[in-house]
């Protein structure tokens, strides 16, 4: 079984339309905030403070769209100093209430155990593909 950036959501689904539980914010920012010695807020990173510190400088009307990854909406791990990025970006979606992955590298077994950490704590599933639950929490 494959494993590609995994969501983190309070069901399944095949239609993130669809649905109708929403991972707790304040629960997803308090994990983060517990696991700073991994995770980094996006808005702490050094682009981050440079596009919050230009932000005047942005037309108005892309000034949203440009803050959605701030406010404690994405979070970044593993600084590749050669490529100069994160590898890793987990986000929380606000209008689906759900956390979605990208791995810019192959997703290991410490990688997946942060992951199934974050959803036991958020009372959530881990899934591939929105529907198969890797790992259950009850």
């Amino acid at each position: 079984m494959e494993i590609i950036d995994p969501t983190i959501a309070k069901e399944k689904y095949n239609n993130i339309n669809h649905l109708t539980n929403k991972v707790d914010w304040q629960l997803w920012v308090n994990f983060i905030n517990k696991h700073s010695d991994y995770f980094i807020w996006s808005e702490e990173t050094e682009k981050g403070k440079q596009t919050i510190a230009n932000l005047d400088k942005v037309p108005e009307h892309f000034r949203e769209k440009l803050l959605e990854g701030h406010n404690k909406r994405k979070a970044y791990a593993e600084y590749n100093q050669k490529k100069g990025y994160y590898e890793i970006v987990v986000q929380y979606n606000k209008e689906y209430g759900v956390i979605s992955t990208t791995f810019m590298k192959p997703i290991r077994e410490y990688h997946f155990q942060i992951l199934l950490d974050m959803s036991k704590y958020l009372d959530a599933y881990l899934l591939n593909n929105g529907g198969q639950i890797l790992e259950v929490y009850n």
